[in-house]
């Protein structure tokens, strides 16, 4: 895969944090970060809490 930006090459990446995990291309020229389109972090383990945090942060 190229990178829309550079036009480098892209390898598939797992990123890993205390309540996120979610795995996304990154480029190896640029270090640009495009999340995968099959897993993405609505489809985490955390992810309910993750929302809910993101809704109370809005009001």
């Amino acid at each position: 895969m190229k990178c829309k930006k550079c036009e480098g090459l892209m390898v598939l990446q797992s990123f890993f944090d205390h309540f996120l995990n979610f795995e996304a291309w990154k480029c190896l020229n640029c270090g640009k970060v495009i999340p995968k389109k099959e897993k993405t972090i609505e489809h985490d383990a955390f992810s309910i809490f993750y929302q809910q945090q993101k809704c109370k942060n809005k009001k």
